[in-house]
């Protein structure tokens, strides 16, 4: 045998000059991979593809082991990387790339990128750029990701005069984008702007003036904001974007205000722009935490504050804490000593313009208070609070009414009760108590069910409603059409009335396919004993449409502003002349 030729030891081939047993020929192969395919390899415990971009963003190397974007990866070199970005994405993903270009590293980002053939494709990527390789970007994605979720961009919706985001849609798009950009390493912003006196300035406008001032405001913002697509508006005076930190905000209100100058000329009045920037760390907070401080930050930016008192996001969960046992107090408070007004807003019958009934409001005393109404009403509904107020607003209604009730006839008042009050036992027997002393009050007030949504068992809230019903007191739904169980609702519960939420409303009677959607929910309500109420109706265009839907009722400033005399409308109760 010759020296170095194998020998047969044990059974195996062994070494003839170490009388080691030789390597198999598969070992042999792995010995002959290169440090970059063994690597490239290790990769794929995490990811379905690896990208390699030039500086220009153009892929120079792929590797999958799926044909993940519907070619494979050789066909995807020499490529743009932009070109696998669904549409809606493009400006975003410069920005990501963009900003870990600044910082090195991007981890766990959420995009859709679009396959050859166009179809959506979430995936979860993460990265650095390599001084080492040309200041090259190396990206591992991997498809459907768990890790959190995902926002579609056909899910989010526009405001149809400044085409940002509606209020709702940017808060799930800006705490997305805000921890995504986090994670590049880049130091992302957070902007409220507020336009001074542009509430009272629409007023006076015409529509095609006001549509093109909020449309130019609404670029701008854009323009500026994380993939041209990261700004929203608030209200109607109030806007936010989420930026990076190359943004001075303070041009961008000059570019607003310049924009307003040239669209209005004379008419511009005194309309300015103010603006408070803070940054944007959603770094090591869960999404339900930065989408809580950005919620308590608009809040706060909207309800007078023209600067938020806090310099980063985060901040604003240690003042809502402090600022939620302050409130907690001030609601018992309120309640026990029913340190609060009443307001009647007009609801009124689209056929005739008479006013059919009021929904009384509360409005608390102490304006020097930064929450709305609404906000605290809300944090009762969390906290459990609303029983005991629910039932101090019950009694203030029936106490007001006799009074005016010396003063001539007045259409029944609706009362809000939320689902929370009902679902408690305590509360009914005191509301049906209160109920059997007043039955002269049974064609004077009616309830309004709010918060619906919280309701488990629909079954037992029935019951209730009925209990109340039997004694001639009727029963409205309100925030119908709002969700997916609105329909549910109205199967499992006996109401008389049901109101349609205005944003649902708006929207329909912005479109003929809205319209006749509408319409065949008001002929279904209809069909089965049940009135319509239709919020948010504005001026008389949407009265009329609204009308021709069939529906019964309308809501909103049209009909007139809440009012704490419903003595105010008597020119339209029904046998007025």
């Amino acid at each position: 045998m010759r020296q170095g030729a194998a020998q047969v030891s044990g059974g195996r081939m062994a070494d003839a000059k170490t009388n080691k047993p030789a390597a198999t020929p598969a070992k042999q192969r792995s010995q002959g991979k290169t440090d970059r395919e063994r690597f490239v390899a290790l990769a794929f415990c995490r990811a379905d593809l690896l990208l390699e971009l030039d500086g220009d963003y153009n892929i120079v190397f792929t590797a999958g082991v799926t044909p993940v974007l519907g070619a494979t990866p050789e066909k995807l070199q020499g490529s743009s990387f932009f070109d696998f970005v669904g549409p809606e994405h493009k400006a975003y993903a410069a920005d990501l790339l963009t900003g870990g270009g600044r910082n090195g590293r991007l981890e766990d980002v959420v995009l859709d990128l679009q396959s050859t053939t166009g179809k959506r494709i979430p995936v979860v990527f993460s990265g650095y750029r390599m001084p080492d390789f040309d200041d090259h970007y190396f990206l591992a994605l991997k498809v459907e990701p768990v890790r959190k979720t995902h926002v579609p961009a056909e899910d989010l919706i526009e405001d149809e005069w400044s085409g940002l985001l509606e209020r709702e849609s940017f808060t799930r798009a800006a705490v997305e984008r805000i921890q995504d950009y986090d994670r590049t390493g880049a130091k992302g912003q957070l902007t409220f702007l507020r336009l001074d006196n542009v509430k009272s300035l629409a007023e006076s406008l015409g529509v095609s003036e006001k549509r093109n001032l909020l449309n130019a405001v609404g670029n701008i913002l854009k323009s500026h904001s994380l993939g041209g697509s990261t700004a929203g508006q608030l209200d109607s005076e109030n806007f936010a974007y989420v930026h990076g930190d190359d943004v001075d905000p303070e041009d961008v209100n000059m570019e607003v205000e310049e924009i307003a100058q040239q669209i209005l000329g004379d008419k511009v009045g005194d309309l300015g722009a103010r603006s408070s920037t803070l940054d944007a760390d959603g770094a090591g907070l869960s999404e339900d935490q930065v989408a809580r401080a950005l919620v308590h930050t608009m809040q706060q930016f909207c309800t007078g504050k023209a600067k938020v008192p806090i310099d980063k996001l985060s901040d604003a969960l240690d003042e809502m804490m402090q600022d939620t046992v302050e409130t907690v107090k001030f609601i018992k408070d309120t309640t026990e000593r029913c340190d609060f007004d009443l307001v009647f807003m007009p609801i009124c019958d689209l056929r005739l313009g008479r006013v059919h009934h009021f929904e009384a409001l509360s409005r608390f005393r102490d304006q020097a208070r930064a929450k709305t109404t609404f906000q605290i009403i809300t944090l009762a509904e969390q906290l459990g609070l609303i029983v005991d107020f629910d039932f101090a607003v019950v009694r203030q209604v029936m106490d007001i009414l006799g009074h005016m009730s010396r003063r001539g006839p007045l259409p029944p008042v609706a009362v809000n009760l939320s689902s929370l009050s009902l679902a408690e036992p305590q509360f009914v027997e005191r509301l049906i108590g209160i109920l059997e002393t007043r039955q002269d009050m049974n064609r004077r007030v009616m309830f309004e069910l709010t918060e619906s949504a919280e309701a488990e068992d629909l079954e037992s809230l029935n019951k209730v409603i009925q209990e109340i019903r039997s004694r001639g007191f009727q029963f409205c739904l309100d925030d119908f059409g709002a969700g997916a169980a609105s329909f549910d609702y109205l199967n499992a519960l006996d109401i008389d009335v049901v109101k349609f939420d205005g944003p649902v409303v708006r929207r329909a009677c912005a479109s003929d396919k809205g319209r006749d959607m509408l319409s065949s929910m008001a002929k279904m309500c209809s069909g089965n004993g049940v009135h319509t109420v239709a919020e948010m109706v504005e001026d008389e265009e949407a009265a009329n449409k609204l009308f021709y839907c069939g529906i019964d009722y309308g809501q909103g400033w049209h009909f007139g502003k809440p009012n704490t005399d419903p003595f105010a409308f008597a020119d339209r109760f029904v046998g007025a002349e």
